[in-house]
């Protein structure tokens, strides 16, 4: 963060928005590791429960047109009760009403779009994307905060090509199944283990334009 920063470098550089919200204290700093160039390197945190509904309704007001309150408070509760064929509907109905099949040709399309579904969690899971763990790299990590609640594991899958309508279904569910497989040959809930977690919900998603598949595993 730098403390000398000025409003019109936001334009050049979104990130120092983050300055800006720690000398307005909408963040605050909690451990200050280092002084680099006359900036500080710090951690940082949102400093009370007020604040962080602040941020949640700001979120969550910029996506209404995207994704309705109904549809994220049931993807919330599918989630919550592990209720995974409730989850892929929710999941199917999103997809139909929302995207462009125009949009809908790469992973990491339907990665951004998971990450900001899952996003709501924010408050129960520490929500982590495409880092190291075990023998290679997770999709998406969901670490709850309450270590009586599943940790979540989510590997994504995409169905390249032109695929006859007939036969998309069961190639999604392969391809879902393949996911789920990666999980444990990779090991990725190996940080879970490391912190405890003792329940897990492993979920392999495959995609192909609206149409979304869910292979799951809770261990």
């Amino acid at each position: 963060v730098d403390t000398a920063v000025i409003y019109p470098e936001i334009k050049r550089n979104p990130y120092t928005i983050y300055s800006f919200l720690l000398m307005a204290g909408y963040l605050k700093i909690v451990d200050r590791q280092a002084l680099y160039d006359g900036n500080n390197i710090c951690t940082i945190a949102i400093p009370n429960k007020e604040i962080f509904y602040v941020y949640e309704k700001e979120i969550l007001s910029c996506l209404a047109d995207s994704i309705s309150p109904s549809t994220a408070i049931a993807i919330q509760q599918a989630i919550i009760m592990q209720d995974v064929p409730n989850l892929q509907k929710h999941l199917q109905d999103f997809l139909r009403q929302t995207i462009s099949i125009y949009d809908a040709s790469s992973e990491s399309f339907y990665h951004g779009l998971m990450l900001g579904l899952y996003a709501i969690m924010n408050n129960r899971y520490r929500i982590t994307s495409n880092r190291e763990a075990g023998d290679g790299r997770y999709d998406i990590q969901m670490m709850p905060l309450n270590k009586k609640m599943p940790g979540i594991l989510i590997e994504l899958k995409v169905l390249r090509g032109t695929v006859a309508p007939e036969n998309v279904t069961e190639k999604l569910t392969a391809l879902s199944e393949m996911a789920l497989q990666q999980i444990d040959e990779k090991n990725y809930a190996f940080e879970m283990q490391d912190e405890g977690i003792t329940q897990k919900m492993k979920l392999g998603i495959a995609f192909y334009k609206k149409q979304a598949e869910i292979a799951y595993r809770l261990d």
